[in-house]
């Protein structure tokens, strides 16, 4: 059985692993990140991993960076956080560094616009996949794909703001518990 820092250890490199090839966003390491947790390690349950993603993209800031605290915290405690954090700190740090020097000298190669090019369309792929997973833990109510649809509706039909479109569903959430009771 792992230790507390054993496991901060294990967070720090599965997070790392993972951030060196999720090029848009956090979304796109979740499926490697849930492998590592989930499968393998069997730290916590597919319901209970999926929970920390959910409750990372409704907070406002760099999804990755919450997922990492959230889930750190709750297998690791304190340094968990700490090491997951870095774990998804340091690749986009690196690659930053790197590709600010590169950048400069093959801007206009044709290679490097392709390759951007490629990495944006599997980028989009790879968070669809995600979206329609975290669908799959949806509750099958009335209410819950009323919400869905209006999640999806009110950004692409009437233009309204991903924040604002969090804030309501959030608050139609916490209303319907509150009547439920």
């Amino acid at each position: 059985m792992e230790n507390t820092t054993q496991k901060g250890v294990i967070l720090f490199w599965i997070f790392f692993k993972s951030m060196m090839f999720a090029f848009t966003s956090g979304m796109a390491a979740i499926p490697s990140i849930e492998r590592n947790i989930v499968d393998k390690r069997k730290w916590l349950t597919d319901k209970e991993f999926w929970t920390y993603p959910v409750l990372g993209q409704s907070l406002p800031g760099v999804i990755s960076i919450h997922n990492a605290i959230l889930l750190g915290n709750r297998i690791a405690g304190p340094f968990g956080a700490l090491m997951s954090l870095l774990g998804v700190i340091m690749p986009a740090f690196v690659c930053m560094l790197l590709l600010a020097v590169l950048f400069q000298t093959f801007v206009d190669n044709p290679l490097v616009q392709g390759a951007i090019r490629g990495i944006r369309v599997i980028s989009v792929a790879i968070i669809l996949g995600n979206g329609i997973r975290l669908l799959s833990n949806v509750p099958r109510n009335w209410f819950s794909i009323l919400l869905v649809l209006a999640a999806i509706a009110l950004p692409l039909l009437f233009g309204a703001s991903a924040f604002w479109t969090i804030i309501a569903c959030g608050a139609a959430g916490v209303i319907s518990i509150i009547s439920e009771e």
